[in-house]
């Protein structure tokens, strides 16, 4: 068996999923809220291998240690990195940036399947937000953002205020509802959907959150470390494609040449 070509060519597939992983990653700098994955890489179980044999004195069969075998490596799972991002001002009322000193904080969202019509919470980091016609504050992508209660927040227009706690009044001064903020310290139990948003196995609670308006919190990737990743990555990548020519020429050699008559 061709150990070695195994174990090049799974660290390939491993490589090329984190490459995946990075370039999502730089694409999304600029994205509001955007949390970027970390890779997280393992490697197979080691193997012990063993040499088999005769002594020669008794003729009994015996199996000497030779050692132990790592069989590769596997990219085990990506795992957003809940660091704030960058932070902009741009003085739009609809623009809210969040964060808490006990975890990660995040707005409740509640999105509808398009296929389906089916309703569930869930969770973003993204406060890039808009009105809706409804008159309701609602995502970029028209999903509801709700308040502490699980209800719609009926801001009318851009002319509302939000405080520091979140609580959220109209141009008039009169209350209308306070933001549905979580927070959680365990950030990589939550999955996530797509479009920057998560889904939590649990119930999250809320906390003490902070909420700034006409403040926009970016991607929080670090563009220069990613790039630098992506090229260590493909180095790595070539390096075991080159593994993988040497036993097929080796291979190519044994078929061809191994056993001739001369």
């Amino acid at each position: 068996m061709l150990r070695g070509m195994y174990t090049a060519s799974g660290a390939m597939q491993a490589l090329q999923r984190q490459q995946e992983m990075l370039s999502n990653n730089l694409a999304n700098a600029r994205t509001p809220g955007f949390r970027a994955d970390q890779a997280s890489l393992r490697t197979f179980p080691e193997m012990m291998i063993q040499q088999s044999g005769v002594n020669e004195q008794s003729g009994v069969r015996s199996r000497g240690t030779v050692g132990k075998l790592a069989t590769g490596v596997f990219m085990q799972a990506a795992t957003p990195n809940f660091a704030l991002g960058s932070i902009t001002e741009t003085g739009n009322a609809t623009d809210l940036q969040i964060s808490s000193l006990e975890g990660a904080a995040l707005f409740t969202i509640r999105h509808a399947d398009p296929a389906t019509g089916e309703e569930e919470t869930l969770y973003t980091t993204n406060g890039q937000f808009a009105v809706g016609q409804d008159g309701l504050l609602r995502t970029t992508e028209n999903d509801l953002v709700l308040g502490d209660a699980g209800q719609p927040l009926n801001v009318v227009n851009e002319d509302f205020t939000v405080s520091a706690d979140g609580a959220v009044t109209d141009g008039n001064g009169q209350a209308i509802g306070n933001l549905g903020l979580v927070v959680t310290n365990q950030p990589e139990t939550l999955e996530r959907t797509g479009n920057g948003l998560f889904r939590s196995p649990d119930a999250l609670n809320g906390g003490a959150i902070k909420v700034d308006q006409g403040v926009l919190e970016l991607g929080n990737v670090e563009v220069e470390q990613t790039m630098t990743e992506m090229n260590a990555g493909l180095r790595q990548f070539e390096a075991n494609q080159k593994v993988i020519q040497a036993y097929d020429r080796t291979a190519e050699k044994a078929v061809s040449e191994i056993g001739r008559v001369r």
